[in-house]
């Protein structure tokens, strides 16, 4: 059986950490993509820390890269379909199958549907698969989706979860409006173009699965602040008392059928003695609790994105988003054995 040939698109803090990954489970990687002058024909072993050459030169010419035959694409670049359709449709346009870590890509029929149905018809014309994944596939929805199958009947799904911007990079730092006065929050919140936000998918993705009909959907921010002065590393600032250091997110799905979904979402920089936390509470018969403690985020985002590859390759062609693949499974050997 051949190996999974794979191109990793973008260079960052995610997919330095998948490259190991993608080698240590037999995938073969052939190219990969960067924006970055800094990084441009650089090695990628380099560039992602792992102490030696792979012989693949980063590039900017992702079109060139992606004619090269590869089965996959794992994009880590940005957060939202606005961002992210360049890559999808130039993967789904080259025939590549691609799974990306925008948050948006979860469930992004009902906050971009314009882009999704053009990015769903391109892969279905190719024959392709394209999909979102990350921490948010398992802990923010399978898992609580298997939960709320324990009950018998829902009133009310909670969910409050953190994570640390700094684990991220710059660009998702900036997106956080991390470092930025109060002020300068406020007058961002109240910009029209504003994109959704994490959370907001995650409840469209959870809503959807269980079939019931949404009749209105609220969301409302409030920045978290500095109470002493901490230092930002993927910015390289130390953001002073009073500023910002993140926000929390609080979206709301109501439901024709009775139950509501809210969806308590921070990301902020962390304090020394601060972890990540996901936890989700079910109230209804019966109530029940699902609690992770501290939560590698940043870890999980790419364990899962690498263990749903070979769910993303056997998948039928189009847009097809997470609560449709098969249960996020362990995968204990190379990927190319799990193929279909």
């Amino acid at each position: 059986m051949k190996k999974i040939k794979a191109v990793v698109y973008g260079v960052g803090t995610m997919n330095s950490i998948i490259t190991r990954m993608l080698l240590d489970k037999g995938v073969e990687i052939i190219g990969a993509i960067s924006r970055s002058p800094a990084k441009v024909g650089k090695d990628l072993g380099e560039l992602t820390g792992l102490g030696r050459q792979l012989g693949v030169a980063v590039s900017n010419d992702a079109a060139e890269v992606l004619s090269r035959g590869a089965d996959i694409a794992v994009i880590a670049v940005n957060s939202y379909m606005s961002d992210a359709q360049e890559q999808l449709r130039l993967c789904a346009e080259h025939g590549v199958n691609a799974v990306t870590l925008s948050e948006e890509a979860l469930y992004p029929w009902d906050t971009s549907p314009e882009i999704t149905a053009e990015l769903d018809s391109i892969a279905k014309r190719t024959g392709v698969t394209l999909t979102g994944s990350g921490h948010q596939d398992s802990y923010w929805l399978n898992m609580v989706s298997m939960l709320m199958g324990t009950t018998h009947r829902i009133d009310k799904v909670l969910g409050q979860a953190s994570w640390n911007v700094d684990d991220y990079g710059p660009e998702l730092a900036r997106e956080q409006q991390v470092g930025t006065t109060p002020e300068q929050f406020n007058t961002w919140l109240e910009s029209a173009s504003r994109p959704p936000t994490f959370g907001r998918n995650v409840l469209d993705a959870l809503v959807a699965d269980t079939g019931l009909t949404p009749v209105s959907i609220t969301t409302t921010s409030r920045p978290v602040l500095a109470t002493e002065p901490l230092p930002v590393a993927s910015l390289g600032i130390t953001v002073p008392v009073g500023n910002v250091l993140g926000f929390t997110d609080i979206d709301e799905i109501k439901t024709s059928e009775g139950p509501s979904f809210v969806f308590e979402m921070t990301g902020c920089v962390y304090r020394p003695d601060q972890a990540d936390m996901n936890h989700w509470k079910i109230a209804g018969e019966p109530d029940v609790e699902l609690s992770n403690g501290a939560v590698p985020t940043a870890m999980t985002t790419c364990t899962q994105l690498v263990n749903r590859i070979p769910d993303v390759i056997n998948a039928p062609p189009g847009f097809i988003t997470a609560e449709k693949l098969p249960r996020l499974r362990y995968r204990a050997f190379s990927l190319e054995t799990y193929l279909t």
